[in-house]
């Protein structure tokens, strides 16, 4: 059997939804369109958009194709970009009527990131004709979105332009099929072809000619006789509260009660939307759901497959928890949320009794609150999000570290260095291996990286700052582990109690294309929003500006965009990474954060006098250490 996994990627309200349907009742696996089938979930229906990835397969032309419907709302677009790595293809549906919008050219860039060929599909041609935004697909996308409607002989010749040695054999040959199809494979797995087709979801026109140009392009290459591989894609847990790993199988093949590193499968299911059944065997190609494997997380590689690659739409915006209910019941549900979908990143603040999650947008705490109340009979509120800030330093800082209650010891010194923007943390070492052994320092460096270190701004995560080992001590006797912990930890946040520390906040390239009579509000509103503006360009007979922004100012925008543009503007937002921090004095006068009254994060040092331990505050902690003798 033949597998090929494909996506279904677009902006919200391009028809995403009515395509997947449609293909499914062309493959026999659906008798009409219902709407309900891949959106089954109670808020799916209600909402009319796509907020889970569901799965499905149909045949067709002799393959098996599994089909994963995403969503297609930025808010959940973590959820979307988590699918993609494990596609064969996917197929970018775009609005005939609307045209390329801002989440299209999110989820183009991300597809292009992750070199995952792409077919495009150009849907409600019914309501307008598609050479408009034919014409912008191409400039917007790419100029290698060929219409591939009426198959590839009327599109020979721009075929042949984009291959010399097919153009050899065109111009001296004409079109031969057989050469053209094999060209256009190769084309389509480097991604210099994006075959286009035209039609309209609704009314079943052009989907069995998107479904003979994926027959006759895609073609996936799995190796079945090798040893075992998988990926983990996703997480789901069944009414019964049965965890499933949702697993593509790479290499070889895996069976029900088949061991999985330390872990042994227990059931094997295939998913169909809602419902699921039994799977005796997923061989290279599949996909399909794994229970028994509690310890497999989202990304993971399994057997010989590497782990997939990170996500770039991550989330930047936080929100606190509002609940009435016993925290450990709070924290256990957000918990099993974040299990299927890490980007939650739930932490709950013992000393401050507060639960925050990382979210993407007020759509996803509606969701959120309305899961919480129907999976777990929880009723949570949230407070107003607030932007995720990050912290570094702009100097070289040394800090120190000393840990000596009775009976431990461990002192370290280090310089914190700035790093590069959106390099996060590193470690080296200056301290020779006779002043320090190489065991310890090789745990001093673990210590580095195993906690998110707080800056002493907000509060907010230390970030792109090298850490250099300059000395260490242990005792022969007193040493344990998890002194050396301590005094890592100490030294870090002594380091930035005395550093020039600088607030980094999350900015978005922002692009918007909208009619010249609107470009002098955007403008206007960009310069207030603090934000650095390229000059405008036309572009055909609208105006294109584009801008970094910080994030906090954009909050909202969308909204008012729609309402001064009349619906006509295309806004689209994407991650730009960190800056300094555009209103820093008043940034931190919001969070209120005491540096000194957080004790989970002390740059106070313990040294021992008279047998107990003494804790010699962090302003005169450096003339104490042994090191420093």
């Amino acid at each position: 059997m033949q597998y090929r996994t494909i996506g279904i990627l677009a902006h919200v309200d391009a028809g995403k939804t009515t395509l997947s349907e449609r293909l499914l009742v062309e493959g026999g696996s659906l008798r009409a369109p219902s709407g309900a089938y891949l959106d089954s979930d109670a808020q799916e229906q209600a909402r009319g958009i796509t907020i889970f990835a569901s799965q499905a397969e149909f045949q067709h032309g002799g393959f098996t194709y599994q089909l994963v419907d995403t969503p297609g709302h930025i808010d959940f677009a973590a959820e979307m970009e988590r699918t993609l790595a494990i596609l064969d293809a996917a197929v970018v549906v775009v609005s005939a009527p609307d045209g390329v919008q801002g989440h299209t050219e999110t989820i183009w860039q991300r597809l292009g990131a992750l070199g995952v060929p792409t077919f495009l599909f150009l849907n409600k041609c019914d309501r307008a004709a598609p050479g408009p935004a034919l014409a912008e697909v191409r400039s917007l996308l790419s100029e290698d979105c060929i219409d591939l409607s009426g198959g590839l002989g009327p599109a020979a010749e721009a075929l042949a332009e984009r291959d010399e040695r097919l153009l050899e054999v065109y111009l001296e040959h004409g079109y031969n099929q057989a050469a053209f199809i094999a060209a256009a494979r190769e084309m389509v797995r480097q991604r210099r072809l994006f075959p286009t087709f035209c039609g309209s979801a609704r009314e079943g026109v052009g989907v069995e000619a998107l479904l003979d140009g994926l027959d006759a392009l895609l073609v996936p290459h799995y190796a079945p006789a090798a040893p075992f591989a998988a990926q983990c894609y996703g997480v789901r847990r069944q009414p019964d509260g049965t965890r499933l790993a949702l697993l593509k199988i790479t290499a070889g093949t895996l069976r029900p009660r088949g061991h999985v590193g330390a872990g042994k499968v227990g059931e094997l299911r295939l998913l169909r939307g809602a419902k699921s059944e039994n799977l005796p065997l997923a061989e290279a190609g599949r996909l399909c759901a794994a229970s028994g494997l509690p310890e497999v997380r989202i990304g993971d590689g399994l057997g010989a497959a590497p782990p997939l690659p990170g996500g770039a739409l991550k989330p930047l915006l936080s929100a606190k928890v509002l609940f009435s209910c016993p925290p450990q019941q709070a924290v256990s549900a957000f918990k099993t949320l974040e299990d299927e979908d890490p980007a939650l990143a739930a932490e709950w603040d013992a000393q401050l009794s507060q639960l925050t999650v990382r979210i993407m947008g007020q759509v996803q705490l509606e969701v959120l609150t309305e899961v919480l109340r129907t999976r777990f009979g929880m009723e949570v509120s949230f407070a107003p999000p607030e932007v995720l800030y990050l912290e570094t330093i702009a100097a070289p800082v040394e800090g120190w570290g000393h840990f000596e209650p009775l009976r431990h010891y461990a002192e370290v010194g280090l310089r914190l260095e700035p790093a590069p923007r959106g390099s996060g943390i590193s470690f080296a070492s200056e301290c020779p291996t006779d002043v320090l052994a190489l065991n310890w320092q090789r745990l001093i460096e673990t210590h580095v990286f195993e906690r998110t270190h707080r800056g002493v701004l907000t509060g907010s995560p230390l970030t792109d700052v090298r850490a250099v080992l300059l000395c260490g001590r242990a005792h022969e006797k007193h040493t344990e582990g998890g002194d050396f912990r301590e005094s890592v930890y100490r030294a870090i946040r002594h380091a930035l109690m005395h550093a020039e520390n600088v607030l980094l906040e999350p900015c978005v390239q922002l692009s918007a294309l909208v009619e010249p009579a609107d470009a002098g509000r955007l403008l206007s509103d960009l310069s207030r929003m603090s934000a650095e503006t390229a000059p405008p360009v036309p572009q055909g007979a609208r105006t294109r500006v584009q801008a970094v922004v910080p994030l906090s100012e954009t909050l909202g925008y969308a909204q008012e965009f729609a309402a001064y543009t009349h619906g006509r503007g295309m806004l689209s937002l994407l991650p730009a990474g960190y800056r300094p921090c555009h209103d820093t004095a008043a940034a931190v006068a919001r969070r209120a954060y005491d540096p000194e009254r957080d004790v989970e994060h002390t740059a106070d040092s313990v040294f021992c006098s008279h047998g107990a331990g003494r804790i010699i505050p962090w302003r005169e902690a450096a003339a104490h250490m042994h090191c420093r003798r």
